[in-house]
């Protein structure tokens, strides 16, 4: 493990006999370490993380702990002073030094077992101040350099994450941020912390952690720091200092010299994708202490006197809100947004989900409303977006620039008022759109504060897309005013220069002459003692980065509009989109010399993802996928991402793969030939919902008019045993249990229903049946619906902490239930597509033959059965509370139906002569959803159609079963439906049935 000859100084470390010369060891190499990239390869063989490692534990060790520090004051000493400190000391800035090597240096780091050393000490009561300054620069060193690491592996590299954001060191985080800005020691440690946060929070468990332990409380603070300095806080707010959840006292002002765009990054990644937890941030006590929350009030003449002195609201009274905040007045006034439907819609296919788990909800408010108009409770938000806004339009930098994401998050969860989308047309997009150009530069550069890996202006363009993404991307009215600001031009010329060769000027590793060479191979060294592999230079990963960004901004800008589809084209990018969907060949990082950031070094993992995101924008054109999409070859790439190692790309590129097995599609025949069908049908049965669900899609779209010899491969590649299990489930069933359970610890009068954010009940068991003129399916992004802000936001720590907890736990009850429901729809849609056109009397009979007759249909009578629960501790008569089945459901079962309906005369019978089929069908004849009321009258009208006259008796046999159940009052009640292709059929169904039974 050692070199034949051990350098002097690694063995005067390994044999001090005093902590005196322990630490004039350290200083000695820290001298000759810091600034020497080849030095530290050799020190790093030779064993030195394991020496530093024993340093930093020692001083954990029983019987020590802090005790030098509490013994001289205890966490306010900002000098070692005692030798064991100073030791201390030296091993962690060394640690600091190596990680700064560089992506090889970040294996043997991690094998040593020094990084939760550093943590223990960071975390142990009472930790000195000198301590806390280079230990969270040594984090945010090996942070900055997790991305530099081989970008083949099939998942991000969490190990840091999981460490900083476990149980035993999180509080470090959250008491550090809790410190005033009382000296520049504070101030560096405070954004050094905020900047781990934005750095390393990417998974949704430690974005739920950091906002359950007090993290998030403690940046909210931060932000009331600096709106304190700035002058902003609201009149009346002293007043409100003692109001449960405010702090008690306004937070001291943050220095001239503090930094804000750490804390405000933080905070987005926090709350990002999440509106329990951005509501947990606007009610935190230090923005509630600034902006504290205006309650509506009355006007003098509501109130009236008693006789006997006591006062009461007259019968006119009405609450009052404040009006506008104050903060509204230091934006300037914009023309309200005169929104319109796009001029053509989108040809096919949703992007979205049909149902409640892959619908993109719209976040966009189209209706203007006048400034003047008094606010409504539904319309309410909290001061802090205007504030933000005006951050955005008076600073500059990195600092707007996470002004604009922060308040962005907030506008895709609905916590911002409903005109505010005007004033994101006219103030933050074209600011946006100027951050893309070449010329913008940072003014007062803090590229340190990044890693110093790449200078601020290259940072702020590489992000300045991504912001723009999350801004307009289920939005129309916004995509027009960025496209009309030329976004889509600016964006295709930057996407072609990510693809310039770029010669990386990354130094070689230092090889030793042969008179010193190592002891054995490489191999044979321990793995705190083996360098990792070359990885990445930060400028090539800055670009990667930079190209998945300006990919997701393109993709965001063309969802709604052909136009702007044929827009992309015609800038030339089609083929370097389907050059960013080739990942990176496993010998990439093998060479760090030559030029780098050609078409053949391929792509990361986040940038194949962004790929398959444009790529499936632009095949929702008809005409781009008949023409560009073919000419760039898309499908050659895709069916390679279909069998990627990571999970997300499978499913990224299954998604493309849905458009391409379109039934007009040139490349549907590719699909079947390129032996994809047995891979889509593995991909099926994945643990991952998501791609069974995407997966069941695409053979959704490969089955309809296919021969029948295709549907048969996809019923076996699939195997029945599968299809039987999903289409027998009952996915009420355990939501019934959760409800049950809910309904006993609470003891609501709400049977299954339970309070949103708004404080609105909720039914969880039903679906909401989101019944709007445009297609819910052409949304996007995966947000939450907007909602007003309500009084129970505002609630003590506890209560607080305990309610974002519930709400996460819905979360997750909710998703899974979804879940199922959308698994079950794609594989009734997949029968649905096996049993029409032609040849599908046949597939009928293949079907019964292998899935089982009376199996499928009971399978779709239970999917009709009305259902219920009994609700526990109740006896009056409400105790049993009705079911819906999802509409989803009813929409597939009874497209089945209408198929079946449509077979053979025996076909037809099997459904007549059903004990249950028919019977239950008839409770929904007058169901919410006219899709599903259009498709139980077209049941009936292919039960009783003849095709020719030997089938004439049968119809008239199946004409009085129906109106034996009733079917005419049902199609009666039907007459006057507002759907007219209801109507329509009604009548038809009508005509048949009386023409059969009354001749």
């Amino acid at each position: 493990m050692t070199r034949a000859s051990a350098p002097p100084l690694l063995l005067q470390l390994q044999n001090a006999e005093t902590l005196s010369a322990q630490a004039a060891a350290l200083r000695s190499l820290k001298n000759e370490t810091i600034g020497h990239d080849q030095r530290k390869e050799s020190w790093v063989r030779w064993g030195i993380l394991p020496v530093l490692a024993k340093i930093l534990a020692a001083r954990q060790s029983p019987g020590k702990g802090t005790a030098s520090a509490e013994l001289n004051g205890g966490s306010k000493l900002r000098y070692p002073t005692s030798e064991e400190d100073e030791a201390c000391l030296q091993a962690v800035i060394i640690l600091g030094s190596l990680a700064q090597g560089g992506a090889p240096f970040l294996s043997p780091i991690f094998s040593s077992g020094v990084l939760p050393a550093l943590l223990s000490i960071l975390s142990a009561p009472g930790c000195p101040s000198f301590f806390v300054l280079p230990i969270l620069r040594t984090l945010n060193n090996v942070a900055d350099r997790l991305p530099l690491q081989s970008q083949q592996l099939s998942s991000k590299d969490t190990r840091l994450a999981d460490l900083l954001f476990s149980n035993d060191h999180i509080g470090c985080l959250a008491r550090i941020l809790g410190h005033e800005y009382e000296s520049h020691h504070d101030q560096a440690a405070i954004e050094l912390a905020a900047s781990l946060v934005g750095k390393l929070c990417t998974e949704e468990v430690h974005k739920a952690v950091l906002a359950e332990c007090g993290v998030l409380d403690a940046l909210a603070v931060k932000v009331a720091s600096f709106i304190v300095a700035q002058g902003f806080v609201l009149p009346g707010a002293e007043a409100h200092l003692q109001d449960p959840g405010a702090l008690g006292s306004l937070p001291a002002p943050a220095p001239a010299g503090a930094k804000l765009a750490p804390i405000l990054r933080a905070i987005a990644v926090i709350i990002e994708h999440s509106k329990w937890r951005a509501e947990h941030f606007l009610s935190s006590p230090g923005i509630l202490t600034v902006f504290p929350r205006q309650l509506p009030e009355f006007a003098p003449t509501d109130i009236k006197k008693g006789p006997w002195g006591s006062t009461y609201f007259s019968g006119s009274a009405v609450p009052r809100h404040a009006g506008a905040s104050p903060l509204e007045h230091l934006l300037p006034s914009v023309p309200l947004s005169q929104s319109k439907s796009p001029a053509n819609t989108p040809n096919f296919p949703p992007l979205g989900h049909q149902g409640t788990t892959h619908r993109r909800h719209s976040q966009s408010y189209p209706t203007p409303m006048s400034a003047y108009d008094p606010p409504t409770s539904e319309d309410e938000e909290n001061p802090i977006i205007p504030w933000l806004l005006y951050m955005v339009r008076a600073e500059g930098g990195m600092v707007r620039l996470m002004a604009a994401r922060l308040v962005t998050v907030l506008f895709r969860l609905g916590l911002t008022k409903k005109r505010r989308v005007s004033m994101f047309c006219y103030l933050l997009i074209p600011i946006l759109i100027r951050m893309l150009d070449k010329d913008y530069e940072v003014n007062g550069d803090d590229g340190v504060q990044y890693g110093g890996l790449i200078p601020s202006t290259e940072r702020l363009r590489e992000e300045a897309p991504f912001v723009l993404a999350t801004l307009v991307i289920d939005d129309f009215e916004l995509q027009r005013h960025a496209v009309d600001g030329n976004a889509i031009k600016r964006l295709s010329q930057l996407l072609k220069e990510t693809y310039n060769p770029v010669q990386d000027v990354t130094r070689p590793m230092w090889h030793a002459d042969a008179e010193e060479s190592i002891e054995g191979s490489p191999d044979t060294l321990s793995a705190d003692c083996r360098l990792g592999s070359a990885g990445f230079s930060p400028v090539h990963c800055h670009i990667m980065r930079y190209r998945e960004n300006i990919l997701k901004a393109l993709a965001a800008l063309v969802p709604f509009k052909d136009e702007y589809r044929k827009a992309v084209c015609e800038n030339g990018v089609v083929p370097y989109i389907i050059d960013s969907l080739k990942p990176c060949s496993d010998d990439q990082s093998a060479d760090p010399s030559g030029p780098k950031n050609t078409a053949s070094h391929g792509n990361p993992t986040s940038t194949l993802l962004a790929a398959c995101g444009a790529a499936r924008m632009l095949t929702r054109s008809v005409s781009v996928l008949r023409t560009s999409m073919i000419d760039a070859g898309v499908a050659t790439p895709l069916f390679v991402l279909i069998k990627h190692p990571n999970i997300e790309v499978q499913i990224a590129a299954t998604q493309v793969i849905c458009n391409l097995a379109l039934d007009f599609s040139p490349m549907k025949e590719a699909i079947i030939t390129a032996d994809v069908l047995p891979t889509l049908c593995e991909h099926a049965h994945s643990p991952s919902t998501k791609l069974r669900i995407e997966s069941l899609w695409a053979l959704k779209h490969v089955a309809y008019n296919s021969t029948n010899d295709v549907k048969m491969r996809i019923i076996d590649g699939l195997s029945p045993a599968y299809i039987r299990q999903i289409i027998t489930q009952d996915p009420t069933n355990a939501l019934a249990k959760r409800g049950m359970d809910e309904e006993m610890d609470n003891g609501s009068s709400v049977g299954m229903g339970r309070a949103n954010s708004a404080g609105e009940q909720v039914d969880l068991l039903n679906p909401v049946d989101n019944a709007t003129g445009q297609d819910e399916d052409m949304k996007m992004a995966d947000t939450m619906p907007p909602s007003k802000m309500s009084l129970d936001m505002f609630l003590p720590d506890a209560t607080r902490r305990r309610k974002l907890a519930l709400h996460g736990n819905l979360d997750q009850t909710t998703q899974a239930r979804q879940d199922d429901i959308a698994v079950q729809e794609q594989t009734f849609d997949l029968l649905r597509n096996i049993i029409c056109g032609p040849g599908a009397s046949e597939m009928i009979d293949h079907l019964f033959k292998v899935i089982g007759q009376d199996l499928i249909l009971d399978a779709l009578a239970d999917k009709l059965r009305p259902r219920s629960i009994q609700l526990p501790h109740r006896r009056e008569s409400s105790a049993h509370r009705a079911l819906s089945v999802p509409t989803e459901i009813l929409v597939s079962v009874t497209f089945v139906m209408i198929h079946l309906a449509a077979g053979l005369p025996w076909h037809r019978q099997l459904l007549v002569s059903h004990r249950d089929l028919l019977r239950y069908l008839m409770g929904y004849f007058n169901h919410s959803h006219r899709e599903v009321r259009t498709n139980c009258v077209w049941v009936v009208i292919n039960l009783t159609y003849k095709d020719d006259a030997s089938e004439e008796e049968g119809c008239r046999e199946r004409a009085f079963r129906l109106r034996a159940m009733g079917v005419m009052d049902r199609l009666a009640s039907l007459g006057d439906d507002p759907d007219l292709d209801v109507r329509e059929r009604t009548r038809t169904a009508q005509d048949l049935v009386n023409h059969l039974t009354h001749t």
